[in-house]
């Protein structure tokens, strides 16, 4: 007897991560300012590293790899699609929770470094609007297995 597979849509997982990482990039740059930051460095910092983020993502040479690896396979006709929130809970692991946290960890100490990281967040973010932009919606992902479908 096989279990039957629970997948995400790739293209919905980008959809939901990309605004809560957009949101917490903003946040941790109010809160960066807030906390005493300069306004020049925090903002040279934030928008350094959203550019930066976006530009090496959107160009990333591995990609090239990436799409040689072969075909999707057809998904399971027992498959089920998994709930919105843990599309959102499985895009967010670990990137945007470990940057979240480093963030934190710094408000209080250095609040360039803080921008820094939110720009991080707020890049990644772009970076995966761009992404599902593009994204076939056929596609779905096991995150356990880390195997690709096509619908």
């Amino acid at each position: 007897m096989t279990v039957p597979v629970t997948v995400e849509s790739i293209r919905l997982r980008l959809l939901l991560i990309g605004p809560v990482r957009l949101v917490l990039g903003l946040v941790f740059l109010g809160a960066a300012r807030a906390a005493g930051g300069a306004p020049g460095p925090t903002l040279i910092a934030f928008g350094a590293a959203t550019f930066a983020m976006v530009f090496f993502l959107s160009n990333d040479p591995r990609a090239r790899f990436l799409r040689t690896a072969g075909e999707p396979t057809e998904l399971p006709v027992d498959a089920t699609v998994a709930p919105a929130w843990l599309h959102a809970f499985h895009a967010a692991l670990p990137s945007t929770v470990g940057v979240t946290l480093l963030a934190a960890l710094t408000l209080p100490f250095n609040q360039t470094l803080t921008a820094l990281l939110a720009g991080i967040l707020a890049g990644l973010g772009g970076a995966a609007l761009y992404a599902a932009y593009g994204m076939d919606p056929r596609l779905y992902l096991d995150p356990r297995q880390r195997v690709v479908f096509r619908k």
